[in-house]
């Protein structure tokens, strides 16, 4: 890295948060758009959605695109058609339109000047995997691509870092036929995640609701006994690696850590997994766990021995 940039990048100072909320006014935008005499206006850049707001005249050639990421259309005012790989969608003013990632798509027939608010999410979508077919006859290999959450806490002061842990998981949507798993105890092992495993990595050893962790790479997965209720299973990978056993495959899984959750339903709703490490700086060795899927919510304590 030259000296100039490291002297720009020392000037440009941290990159600044997006603020908790905004307000936009479509009337300012369009003003906007149009005193740059540009056909779009990107307003918003947040880290999970991106919005812009796009014109096209009238007439207007509007060449194909295939976004990689979900799209919302919202019509502000004109008439026109979006064309989304063939099918076509008549669309005027306070029209919505979904469009699929990876779905050619482009406005037609534009009877009068289309101004259209975009709303793009920044989340990847899945890829590949046996869902793309067709089913095997054989051992077969699938390529397979989708998107990961990760939750981490780490230590930092000074020269460097006196610990830190992370989990790192898939993030299926919730579906209401896995209530049933969270409810009823069945004494089975569940598949905490999507696709491939979900895994803690610690540098420094932890005790979770009780239990002591070493330091240390974990599988982790999901079990629901008559006596000990929800669990949260932290296996040793090797094992599961030896016997070539995938993520959808822990009911086959022994042994392991058993870690106890408390469970609860708040009245919240998560769409899709979502794992927490909540922090409290008043006490330096403490976290919380908490994971939230659909309408429930599984909580365990976390105490983090770090490196003095």
């Amino acid at each position: 890295m030259t000296a100039t940039l490291l002297i720009a990048l020392a000037l440009a100072g941290p990159p600044q948060p997006i603020p908790a909320s905004q307000s936009f006014s479509l009337e300012s935008l369009q003003k906007r758009m149009e005193g740059s005499n540009g056909a779009s206006l990107p307003f918003l850049g947040a880290e999970t959605m991106r919005a812009t707001l796009l014109r096209v005249a009238a007439e207007a050639s509007d060449p194909v695109t295939r976004p990689a990421r979900d799209i919302l259309y919202q019509v502000v005012s004109g008439a026109g058609v979006l064309d989304a790989n063939g099918q076509r969608h008549s669309v005027a003013a306070g029209g919505l339109v979904f469009v699929r990632a990876g779905t050619p798509r482009r406005f037609v027939d534009v009877k009068t000047d289309l101004t259209v608010l975009v709303l793009r999410t920044e989340a990847v979508p899945s890829t590949g995997g046996m869902a793309a077919g067709p089913l095997p006859v054989k051992q077969t290999p699938f390529p397979e691509s989708s998107p990961r959450g990760s939750a981490r806490v780490f230590y930092w002061f000074g020269p460097g870092s006196s610990g830190q842990f992370a989990i790192d998981y898939g993030c299926p949507a919730w579906k209401p036929a896995y209530g049933r798993f969270m409810t009823t105890p069945s004494g089975r092992r569940w598949r905490f995640g999507q696709n491939f495993w979900t895994r803690l990595d610690t540098n420094i050893p932890l005790t979770i609701a009780g239990v002591k962790v070493p330091a240390g790479y974990f599988y982790l997965v999901l079990a629901h006994d008559q006596k000990k209720g929800l669990t949260l299973v932290a296996l040793d990978p090797k094992p599961a690696a030896a016997r070539l056993l995938d993520a959808y495959q822990a009911p086959q899984t022994t042994g392991g850590l058993e870690i106890p959750l408390t469970h609860t339903k708040p009245g919240g709703h998560a769409a899709r997994l979502t794992i927490r490490l909540d922090v409290d700086r008043t006490k330096e060795d403490h976290a919380d766990l908490v994971i939230l899927f659909g309408p429930h919510r599984l909580t365990a304590p976390v105490t983090m021995h770090q490196r003095k």
